[in-house]
């Protein structure tokens, strides 16, 4: 039985077609077994990126935001804590101005934080990235997850304990992927 019941693909070669990275011999496996696979052989970096594609956008920015939060805490009142506050106001109001105040609270942060990194995910997760008064240009299809994906890496890198911050994340990458975590 499907495990990741709010991951649209079925197979593994789906996502990491989406990521550029080689065909291989596991990319019949479910989305779900490569994640697994890519995690017991140790490969984080690779796995977190999977599951930044795998992840429908709206739950990779939660995936990302709440990550951050609980990984890499900052004061509310500075551009970090700007950042992430957009990202989460914008997991409770999905819309355009929320979406753009986003953008605009990224581009006061800090270019080396998770928190500005999560304000572009949900930036680039849906929405024009031309002004509002010009023509839409959609955003490429991979960039949210990838932003989402960086974002868990570098508050994970910035724990105490990376691997056990990591694994921490993943359980909630996985239960979002699974349904059992609101977004």
């Amino acid at each position: 039985m499907k495990r990741w019941t709010h991951v649209k693909w079925t197979e593994a070669g789906q996502v990491a077609a989406v990521l550029g990275w080689p065909a291989s011999a596991d990319d019949g496996k479910s989305p779900e077994e490569m994640f697994d696979a890519l995690r017991a052989e140790g490969r984080m970096e690779e796995a977190a990126m999977f599951l930044g594609q795998a992840l429908p956008r709206f739950e990779a920015v939660a995936w990302a935001a709440r990550s951050v939060r609980d990984l890499a805490p900052v004061e509310p009142n500075t551009p970090e804590g700007e950042a992430l506050k957009a990202a989460l106001l914008w997991l409770q109001d999905p819309s355009e101005h929320r979406r753009r105040a986003a953008f605009e609270a990224a581009q006061q942060a800090s270019d080396a934080s998770p928190q500005r990194l999560c304000a572009l995910a949900v930036f680039f997760s849906g929405g024009s990235m031309a002004p509002e008064n010009l023509q839409p240009v959609p955003p490429p299809k991979d960039v949210a997850g990838k932003f989402a994906a960086s974002a868990v890496l570098l508050a994970a890198t910035a724990a105490s304990e990376r691997s056990a911050a990591l694994a921490g994340a993943f359980t909630l990458g996985d239960e979002l992927a699974s349904g059992r975590a609101g977004g």
